[in-house]
């Protein structure tokens, strides 16, 4: 009965995400994996360790976008990547898709505006197969903050 137990807690430990929680102030370099990121505010960052790897980050004071970074774990989608684009934007307005290049690694930007909760919202999805581990980034913010857009569009908030 003993080993029985030891042997569900052991399991239990194995398969229960690890979380934790940090703040990060405006333009310090928050460095995750092998990539390194850098936000306009203070923001809170969630990091999920299970099998793949996930980042949550959130303004600390004010609303006004909010971030999701993961790793893949296949190095090409099983789908069509035209796929992506549905997958993420419940009715985006003009979805388009477009390549960037930061340093030396390709990304695969998706992008729509969006209409949620009587707010404009501009969506951008980042995904990079160059890279070990694969990755993916969503990122959403409102439209009428044009200190974001500029911030995002212009790729600061990833540093290489």
């Amino acid at each position: 009965m003993k080993g029985f137990v030891s042997t569900l807690f052991f399991l239990g430990i194995s398969t229960s995400p690890i979380l934790s929680q940090t703040l990060v102030e405006p333009n310090q370099n928050f460095v995750w994996e092998t990539f390194s990121f850098v936000f306009p505010e203070p923001v809170v960052v969630k990091q999920e360790s299970t099998i793949s790897k996930k980042l949550t980050v959130y303004p600390a004071k004010r609303d006004g976008f909010f971030m999701i970074v993961r790793t893949l774990p296949w190095s090409e989608p099983l789908i069509d990547k035209t796929l992506w684009m549905d997958s993420v934007f419940t009715r985006g307005i003009e979805p388009k898709t477009f390549p960037k290049i930061l340093g030396n690694i390709n990304f695969q930007v998706f992008q729509a505006d969006q209409v949620r909760n009587q707010n404009a919202l501009r969506n951008q999805v980042w995904i990079c197969l160059d890279s070990k581990p694969a990755l993916w980034i969503w990122i959403q913010w409102k439209s009428d903050r044009k200190d974001l857009n500029e911030f995002f569009e212009s790729n600061r908030f990833l540093s290489l």
